[in-house]
């Protein structure tokens, strides 16, 4: 029998692996790719003054782009003239609003600071006077009440030289006594550290700005570009299952985008409502606590870590009246968390979000908190779209092979051949 003679050209022997390069044997290549990868990562670590806005700048671009396509067709205009138009849009309506709410949330926390001052050095007068009755009476005269009057009685009950408790403040005080000097350096070192603390504040604040206008910079450049930045991207995807990998691609867009619009828009109208809300019940630093609450309603659920919170601020600033009764200090902040949820679940998910990651509630909220014990916050935004697209790689490639193995039609479950 003789041979193909096309055949045997066709069939060139691999080479000796003596004679190869290091870089054309395959586990070398893959060993340095990730090499480089890691290394691409921790210079990015080292350079975060640039790479973070620059990312930032990125993730804005592409959960922009259908605004700025819809503007586009909407009012004919340019591509330039659109980002600018969101850029404009973006500072007047989240930039300032949030620094103005900050400033009043912030000047809030300090009168709140302050009033605890004054509550605590009001309550020690009282302490001073032997009919509990005008102790009482005296706390109400100064607008104290509520809590404090509670405090002024725990500690009038335990002033007993009987008591564990007075004990225990008898030898506090004796020690105080023995040890003032040092207290007062200590306390000196206290004041100099906050005074240190607010300059780092203010260097913080100015490099926060800082990085918003290098972003916006980079923004700029790289939603003007979109499309040559999303050819770009084609370009490196290889030509082997090109059409597979896309198809893959176009529905983790979907996911992605379609989650992180959506809660990102739901935690800008949550933190509107919340913060309306507190201010509204009493609650101090309520500009500060609502936009806080409302990130953490990205996750499902986790807002209601908010409810003790409010509820030991609000018990803390000592109102009268209504506002002072413990139905209310308990009520107003868990019927509060009650109505955001409500929204969030029945109004702003189903008008703004739909059901854009195709999972229930059981499993965003096991993989909220999968992410969140692996990487912390950071896990906690990203576990759910990353489950998502889990969810699609299972469904479209590793699901498939497997039931073919299953049932006999293929040797190896694993798609690494297609």
């Amino acid at each position: 029998m003789t041979s193909d003679p096309q055949d045997s050209s066709q069939s060139t022997p691999n080479p000796a692996w003596s004679k190869l390069h290091l870089w054309q044997m395959q586990p070398v290549r893959d060993v340095l790719l990730g090499l480089g990868i890691f290394a691409l990562v921790l210079i990015g670590q080292k350079a975060s003054v640039v790479t973070v806005p620059l990312l930032l700048a990125l993730l804005f671009a592409y959960l922009f782009e259908p605004v700025i396509v819809w503007s586009m067709g909407k009012f004919g205009i340019k591509r330039r003239t659109s980002v600018i138009g969101i850029i404009t849009a973006v500072v007047i309506l989240v930039v300032i609003p949030s620094t103005i709410g900050a400033s009043f949330g912030i000047a809030q926390m300090v009168n709140f600071s302050q009033g605890m001052i004054n509550n605590i050095e009001a309550v020690q007068q009282a302490q001073k006077i032997p009919d509990i009755e005008n102790a009482h009476r005296a706390l109400a005269d100064q607008n104290i009440g509520g809590a404090w009057i509670t405090i002024h009685d725990s500690i009038r009950n335990a002033d007993d030289e009987d008591s564990a408790v007075g004990k225990s403040l008898a030898a506090i005080n004796d020690w105080l006594l023995v040890n003032k000097d040092q207290v007062a350096e200590t306390a000196a070192s206290v004041g100099i550290e906050m005074v240190n603390k607010f300059f780092s504040f203010i260097g913080a604040a100015f490099g926060f700005g800082f990085m918003g206008f290098v972003t916006a910079f980079f923004f700029f450049f790289i939603a003007t570009e979109w499309v040559k930045v999303k050819g770009f991207g084609a370009s490196l995807l290889p030509d082997k299952n090109r059409d597979r990998v896309i198809d893959l691609l176009t529905k983790f867009d979907a996911v992605i985008s379609g989650f992180i619009r959506g809660r990102l828009t739901i935690a800008f109208v949550q933190a509107i409502v919340f913060s309306i809300g507190f201010f509204a019940i009493g609650v101090p630093g309520a500009f500060i606590l609502g936009p806080v609450i409302a990130v953490l309603s990205i996750v499902p659920y986790l807002a209601l870590v908010g409810v003790p919170i409010a509820i030991s601020l609000l018990w803390l600033e000592g109102h009268t009246g209504l506002r002072g009764e413990w139905y209310w200090v308990v009520g107003a902040p868990t019927i509060l968390y009650f109505f955001g949820q409500a929204l969030d679940d029945y109004v702003w998910t189903p008008l703004i979000q739909g059901k854009s990651t195709g999972m229930d509630t059981p499993t965003i909220l096991f993989a909220s908190l999968a992410g969140g014990a692996l990487f912390g916050v950071f896990g906690l935004l990203i576990a759910i779209p990353i489950a998502a697209c889990v969810k699609i790689l299972i469904q479209e490639i590793f699901w498939p092979k497997f039931k073919d193995w299953a049932e006999g039609r293929a040797d190896d479950p694993l798609p690494i051949e297609n």
